[in-house]
């Protein structure tokens, strides 16, 4: 019956609500894994819609609190949605083809238009949240819904680092080591496919397509008409953005400028460190040494400088002092760090034969709980209500984390904590502590991202 039920299209908002709703309360009411898989690929007519839903990539920057708040402040509902299907509205939401009041304005309008029943008012709000509450994990759904191309491509492991440490490196035994900055961007992957005009594709080291790096595609396009390459490769390195003085990468900039869909970053900077063959990549292994990438890297490059091109400076070690050296220069610059990367051949994985060494550390956490307090603000004297700190867990044991947050985003918080709590979040910190009470805390936390749409995408 469900079957029959669920395989024709339902294109109108309406249906597509009522198929939603119904899919859900079915999965729920089953005990059985492979029932449930089996009715959700059975579902087609939900794929469209679940496939947004649960796309990692994707976001609708409103929830359903944010839109039931601004539907409290209405004298009355406007009717009139421009979108007659909820596929229409959600890409609109996470294109950022509408933001804001306008956003508010949208889905305000599709609720009062199509959401009569208690069950279509329950199911567009979990749709909002990106939560449809099915009793199967995120993870399942995203491979029932996946196609196969996509999903060879977010199976494909990236080069990860581990940390250094107390380990001491034998500098005089092959392979050698090769020491670089360490950069505070983001990880992009080129994907260069020698078509008849070549295919450059930008992925995050998660998969998330990134969209906003013309400037940075042009570059590359230049250096294949220039060196003539036919054959298909991969580009491994950082997008940065820099401070005034050029000298210091700036994480929140970068962050907040790749992740646009529809505007295009204002300058970024490619900073490359490796140069795979495709078959390489994807298999994640291959015999291709370092230094024999880095040739091939640096004859693509060319000596010409591109405004947007940059090569990740290697320098051979030969010895503890010259490391000790670079950890001194490091510290001076204000780098991240630095990285160190055997002379060996790729491996997509995380390998002791690449490590990091950082006077910081960077640690992913779960928003536990927050704190907040009012504030005068200093442009109109008005008293507000403002997001103080958040409360992590570390070890065990309760951290609260105040420093990194900009006014906008304290005020935002405190009105809606839905959109941190229960949100991973990036905390850099200098090193663990002890309280007086033999709790362990963080040294000089800041909050360096919030990922608000549940999980990390870059």
């Amino acid at each position: 019956m469900f079957k029959r039920f669920f395989s024709s299209l339902q294109p109108h908002a309406t249906e597509q609500l009522e198929n939603l709703y119904k899919i859900v309360q079915s999965v729920n009411s089953m005990s059985s894994t492979i029932q449930k898989r089996s009715l959700l690929a059975e579902s087609q007519s939900c794929h469209s819609t679940l496939k947004r839903i649960y796309d990692p990539h994707l976001r609708h920057f409103l929830s359903s609190k944010s839109v039931q708040s601004y539907i409290q402040k209405l004298p009355h509902l406007n009717h009139g949605s421009r979108y007659n299907n909820l596929d229409q509205l959600l890409d609109a939401l996470s294109s950022r083809t509408i933001t804001g009041k306008e956003a508010l304005e949208a889905a305000t309008a599709f609720y009062a238009t199509y959401c009569k029943t208690e069950a279509q008012k329950s199911i567009f709000w979990r749709v909002l949240d990106r939560n449809l509450k099915m009793g199967v994990s995120t993870k399942t759904i995203r491979h029932l819904l996946s196609g196969t191309n996509d999903q060879r491509m977010t199976l494909v492991q990236v080069a990860l680092a581990h940390t250094l440490g107390k380990k001491k490196l034998d500098f005089t035994s092959t392979p050698s080591w090769y020491a670089s900055q360490k950069l505070d961007g983001i990880r992009c992957i080129t994907l260069v496919r020698s078509k008849d005009d070549y295919d450059i594709q930008f992925m995050s080291r998660t998969g998330r397509p990134f969209s906003s790096l013309q400037k940075v595609s042009l570059d590359i396009q230049k250096r294949l008409k220039e060196t003539k390459l036919k054959e298909d490769f991969v580009l491994d390195g950082e997008i940065c953005v820099y401070n005034e003085s050029g000298k210091n990468e700036v994480f929140s900039a970068v962050l907040s400028q790749i992740r646009r869909l529809n505007e295009e970053m204002e300058v970024p900077i490619y900073q490359i460190f490796d140069f795979i063959p495709m078959d390489v990549f994807i298999s994640g292994f291959g015999e291709i040494s370092f230094s024999c990438r880095q040739e091939r890297l640096k004859a693509f490059l060319g000596n010409s400088p591109l405004e947007h091109l940059r090569l990740v400076q290697q320098v051979k070690l030969s010895s503890e002092d010259q490391l000790n050296q670079m950890k001194e220069e490091a510290a001076k610059n204000g780098w991240e760090g630095l990285i160190l990367r055997r002379d060996v051949a790729y491996e997509g994985k995380r390998t002791n034969n690449l490590l990091k060494i950082k006077e910081w550390e960077d640690s992913e956490y779960v928003v536990k709980s927050i704190e907040t307090s009012y504030q005068r603000m200093p442009d109109t004297g008005e008293d507000k209500l403002v997001l103080k700190s958040v409360n992590i867990e570390h070890k065990g044991h309760t951290v609260s984390v105040g420093s990194g947050f900009s006014m906008n985003e304290r005020i935002a918080y405190a009105n809606d904590p839905s959109l941190i709590i229960g949100k991973p979040i990036t905390v850099r910190y200098f090193s663990e502590s002890f309280n007086r009470n033999g709790t362990i805390s963080l040294r000089f936390p800041t909050v360096k991202a919030v990922y608000e749409q549940g999980e990390r995408d870059v």
